[in-house]
């Protein structure tokens, strides 16, 4: 199921414009749609400046990271996200349709589970 991800809007910084999420890093999200499957959320986002890598991703992977989480944890707090679903979080720099590729496109994913009503990295993704 496709669903539009207005309700992360609201919850966004008052620094810029409404649609935009501002990010740990100083960087701006717009949220672009949520796709529920059994057990698995997918937020996917357009990140601003990405192929420029104005937030320094590629230089520190960490602020990457901090920002997938906290895209997750927002997604936490304005939806209804069972223990134990995991959340997968991209991060991209221009649409592409879900489950197609694209060479042209960055796109940067994470995955989480919620774990005690927090987004928690979901390692077991790295033990098959």
């Amino acid at each position: 199921m496709l669903l539009p991800l207005a309700c992360l809007a609201f919850i966004s910084d008052s620094n810029v414009p409404e649609q935009w999420l501002r990010l740990p890093s100083g960087a701006s999200a717009i949220p672009l749609d949520l796709i529920l499957e059994e057990g698995v959320q997918r937020v996917r986002m357009i990140g601003q400046g990405l192929a420029q890598d104005v937030a320094g991703y590629q230089r520190d992977p960490q602020r990457l990271f901090d920002d997938m989480h906290n895209i997750c944890t927002r997604h936490l707090a304005s939806s209804a996200v069972p223990e134990g679903t995991n959340v997968v979080v991209t991060l991209m720099d221009k649409e592409v349709q879900f489950g197609l590729s694209d060479p042209t496109v960055i796109q940067y994913f994470e995955s989480f589970v919620i774990r005690d009503g927090i987004c928690a990295l979901d390692d077991a993704e790295f033990l098959h």
